[in-house]
C-alpha cells in the first residue's frame, strides 16, 4: 500500500523522464528492441483503450523503458529491474504524486502484456517484486498486506485449495492443448478440463439456455465455456499468470513459471501462486459486469473485498443484508430494488470465492492474510479496466 502524499507542482518536461537526464543515448535501442511485438502491444492498449490514447500510451512505455534501460545501463525491453525501477519513481515522485502514478499504471498494463504473451523474460521472483512495486506507486488502497515469513507464507499457501486446482488444470494442459482463435478451451474439450477443475459435467450442443453456475450439479450439460464460470476463471489465470503461454492456435506451458507453480516452498512458489490469486480475483470481478456495460454488481463486490482485506472487515450479516421496503431513508428508497438485485448477485461471486478458499464468511468476510497483496492488486486491475477509475 501507498501512503498518501500532497501532489507537488509538476516540472516541465515528459512525464516520464527525469528532465536532468537529458536525451537519452537508449531511446533508439529501445525503440528498436520493441519492433518484434509492437504490434501486438499496440492490440492489447486497443483493447483497453481507444487508438489514440493507446499511441500516446505506447510512445509514454517508450520514454519510461529509456529511462529504465539508462539506470541499468542496459536495454531489455521484456523484463523490468526492481532496484532500478525503485530509483526511477523516486524521480518520478519529485515531479508530482499523479505523474508516478499514471506511469505506474502504465507499466502494470506493460507487465500484464509481458506476462500473457509469455515475453516476460526474468524471473518469477523479479516480476512479483517489480508488480508489487507498481501497484505501491500506483495508489492507496485500504486492503492491508501483513509480512508473513517464508515458513507461514508456504504453509498457508499449501492450505487454500487454489493451488491443486490449478496444478490438476496444468497437469490436463500437458505438452499442449489446441485452443480456438482467442485462446479458449475448444468445445471437444470442455467435459474432461471441466474435470479436472472438480466439475462433473458433459458436453450438450442443445444447452445453450443452462444458466452458467460456479459449482453446476453433477452430470449438468453445457455447451460453451461461459456456463463454466470457474473452468474460464482458472484458464484466464494461468494464461495470465504466465504459466500458460498462448501460441497461434495451441496453449503451451511455461516450463519456468509451471515449475514454480509445482514447487512446495520458496520465492518462485510462492510468486506463481500469488499471480494466479490475482488472475483469479480479477477474472471473477470483471466477468461481473451485468447487461449494457452495468458495473453495479463489480463495484459492490470489489468494496466488499476491499473492506474483508482491511483493518476492520465488514459483518457478513449486515453487509449481505437486503432492505425491506419501508427500511431506507425517503431519499434512498429509490435504490431499494437495485439492492434487491445487486446483493445476492455480490453474495454469489463471494460465496464462488470462499469455494476456493479466497475469502471466509464467518461472522465477518475476511480474506486470509497470504491472500491479500494479490487481492489489492487485482482491485487495482478492475478499477482501471472496468470502473475506469
Amino acid at each position: 500500500m501507498s501512503k498518501s502524499k500532497s501532489a507537488k507542482k509538476a516540472r516541465a518536461g515528459h512525464p516520464g523522464r527525469n528532465p536532468r537526464a537529458g536525451a537519452s543515448k537508449f531511446e533508439d535501442q529501445v525503440r528498436a528492441a520493441m519492433v518484434p511485438y509492437l504490434a501486438e502491444l499496440r492490440a492489447f492498449f486497443n483493447q483497453r483503450h481507444s487508438p489514440a490514447d493507446s499511441d500516446a500510451g505506447v510512445e509514454g512505455l517508450v520514454t519510461l523503458l529509456t529511462v529504465h534501460a539508462r539506470l541499468r545501463n542496459k536495454v531489455a525491453v521484456a523484463e523490468l529491474e526492481h532496484e532500478a525501477l525503485a530509483i526511477q519513481f523516486k524521480d518520478l515522485r519529485e515531479i508530482g504524486d499523479e505523474v508516478a502514478q499514471a506511469c505506474a499504471s502504465m507499466l502494470r498494463e506493460f507487465m500484464l502484456f509481458l506476462a500473457e504473451s509469455g515475453r516476460w523474460s526474468g524471473s518469477v521472483e523479479e516480476f512479483k517484486m517489480v508488480f508489487d512495486l507498481l501497484s505501491v506507486q500506483g495508489g492507496e488502497s485500504p486492503v492491508v498486506v501483513p509480512e508473513l515469513d517464508e515458513a507461514s507464507a508456504d504453509e498457508r499457501w499449501a492450505k487454500l485449495p487454489i493451488v491443486s486446482v490449478a496444478r490438476a488444470l496444468l497437469a490436463w494442459v500437458g505438452e499442449g492443448r489446441e485452443v480456438d482463435g482467442d485462446g479458449l478451451l475448444l468445445d471437444a474439450d470442455l467435459a474432461s478440463a471441466a474435470a479436472a477443475v472438480g466439475l462433473d459435467v458433459r458436453y450438450d450442443p442443445g444447452a445453450g439456455q443452462v444458466p452458467a453456475r460456479w459449482l453446476p450439479a453433477a452430470g449438468s450439460g453445457v455447451s460453451s465455456l461461459a456456463q463454466l464460470p470457474k473452468l474460464g476463471s482458472y484458464w484466464d489465470a494461468l494464461l495470465r499468470a504466465g504459466v500458460l503461454s498462448f501460441q497461434t492456435d495451441k496453449v503451451v506451458p511455461n516450463p519456468v513459471v509451471a515449475e514454480a507453480l509445482e514447487g512446495e516452498q520458496g520465492f518462485s512458489a510462492r510468486g506463481a501462486k500469488d499471480l494466479i490469486a490475482e488472475g483469479l480475483y480479477a477474472h471473477v470481478l470483471l466477468h461481473a459486469v451485468g447487461p449494457e456495460g452495468d458495473h453495479t454488481v463489480t463495484q459492490m463486490t470489489a468494496a466488499l473485498l476491499a473492506k474483508a482485506g482491511s483493518a476492520n472487515p465488514p459483518r457478513t450479516e449486515l453487509a449481505l443484508a437486503i432492505p425491506a421496503p419501508g427500511e431506507l431513508e425517503p431519499e434512498q428508497e429509490h435504490l431499494q430494488p437495485l439492492f434487491a438485485q445487486t446483493i445476492p448477485a455480490a453474495e454469489a461471486l463471494l460465496r464462488a470465492l470462499e469455494a476456493e478458499g479466497m475469502v471466509r464468511l464467518g461472522k465477518h468476510i475476511r480474506v486470509p492474510r497470504v491472500l491479500r497483496a494479490p487481492l489489492e492488486r487485482a482491485l487495482t486491475r478492475v478499477a482501471e479496466e472496468v470502473l475506469g477509475q
